[in-house]
């Protein structure tokens, strides 16, 4: 996610992620409708892959975008404080998938369905990327990369306990292999010895996350078509007594897990071979099996999460989008149409740290190469991936994440925990 962003570049650059370098053969060839007017950026400062595309674009077009750089943590206060004033702050502006709906309910944002519709789905774009472009019927950003919370496992751990080490790559198209997975994770599990079976941070809104897949792989959604609150549903309650029995029934999880507010806080001890699966993003993939401090070099398995109804996971992608108030709203789509090429995203691909939004992009051998996790967050991407996001998803999920908490202490039933979140989210839409 994005609050990680810099932690996974350094440690993914670290691991040896070629960076970028050198021309970018055949992009001046691409073809496009010719506006060669000035084209202002208002990038992730993490975005090398966009930032090197600059080049590319003056060759297409006959003008050098000027670039600004932005951190995750500042990119609200940056494009409000801008937008507010009826300025933009860029003819293609970095967006996350939490703020889009925000800025599209203010007027903010141009209507991109036509471009998206016409031309980037039929050219391979992943169709579940855009769970967090929609607002209101209309598509207001285009993901550029894209990444959700996969399972890994500790393959040591599995073997000395007489289990197939391999056997849980293929759970995500076994309905119910989620049951599967406890069994695995219960027979590694030695808390005599500090060896859990499964680790995970449920500290803060990080319980959400596996909330949130396990929701959508029982067939719940956190809010329904109008974005009005429902996981309190069958599905939701079905969810969060699955993480209390992890806890508290079968006490399989680390139980330090409800104090993790981060993947860096649950990651040492399945680092050091203690743990038997871990539900996280999939850079601890290239930690796990590539650092020399990790006693799982080679032994760390990864794959989109186990299925109850169907596996699922959370949304984590990250999208480029116009403002309404562009100098050069036609030079932003040119960009975004450059980034979201198939050859360009090879090349980010093959060359960054960054999954490509591209179906076909995964395909490429040195896409392959580059991101040995790469096909597990494309497959991951065939299932749910949604994360309700709406204009106040910031607040709902500070409730919901607290209601969770109460449960997860069993100071309330998972029902009543759910039910009472619903009640204060409907509340404080009032």
């Amino acid at each position: 996610m994005n609050l990680l962003e810099a932690d996974r570049r350094k440690v993914l650059l670290g691991l040896g992620v070629t960076a970028f370098a050198g021309a970018w053969p055949g992009s001046a060839r691409m073809a496009f409708a010719q506006n060669a007017d000035p084209v202002r950026l208002l990038l992730g400062s993490h975005m090398e892959y966009l930032q090197a595309l600059a080049p590319a674009y003056a060759a297409a077009f006959g003008a050098t975008p000027e670039i600004e750089l932005v951190t995750t943590p500042d990119l609200p206060v940056k494009l409000n404080s801008t937008l507010v004033a009826r300025r933009s702050p860029g003819d293609a502006v970095f967006v996350t998938a939490a703020l889009i709906a925000g800025l599209a309910e203010k007027g903010w944002l141009t209507d991109l369905s036509d471009l998206v519709n016409d031309k980037l789905l039929p050219n391979g774009l992943i169709a579940n990327s855009l769970t967090a472009a929609r607002f209101q019927g209309k598509m207001y950003g285009v993901p550029v990369t894209i990444g959700a919370p996969i399972m890994h496992w500790n393959k040591n751990l599995l073997t000395a306990a007489g289990l197939d080490p391999e056997a849980p790559a293929a759970w995500h198209g076994v309905p119910s292999s989620f049951d599967t997975m406890l069994e695995y994770a219960l027979a590694v599990n030695d808390p005599d010895n500090n060896v859990y079976g499964i680790t995970d941070n449920w500290g803060g809104v990080g319980s959400a996350f596996t909330f949130g897949w396990l929701l959508q792989a029982a067939g719940g959604s956190f809010l329904d078509a109008d974005l009005n609150p429902v996981m309190n549903s069958e599905a939701g309650v079905e969810a969060l007594t699955r993480m209390v029995e992890l806890l508290h029934v079968h006490k399989v999880i680390d139980p330090a897990a409800v104090t993790y507010t981060w993947v860096f806080d649950a990651s040492p001890a399945y680092l050091a071979g203690q743990r038997g699966f871990f539900f996280t993003w999939p850079f601890i993939a290239g930690i796990a099996n590539g650092s020399p401090d990790s006693a799982l070099q080679g032994m760390s398995g990864f794959a989109p999460n186990p299925a109850l109804q169907t596996s699922a996971s959370v949304d984590g992608s990250e999208f480029l989008a116009i403002p309404a108030f562009a100098d050069n709203p036609e030079g932003g789509r040119q960009f975004i149409e450059l980034a979201t090429s198939l050859e360009n995203q090879i090349l980010q691909g093959s060359t960054s740290p960054w999954a490509p939004s591209v179906d076909a992009a995964f395909a490429d051998p040195a896409v392959m190469a580059n991101l040995p996790f790469g096909e597990v967050i494309r497959q991951s991407y065939q299932y749910p991936v949604d994360g309700g996001y709406s204009t106040d998803r910031e607040r709902w999920l500070e409730i919901l994440c607290g209601q969770i908490s109460r449960a997860l202490a069993q100071e309330v039933t998972p029902k009543e925990a759910l039910d009472e979140a619903v009640t204060q989210i409907i509340a404080s839409r009032a």
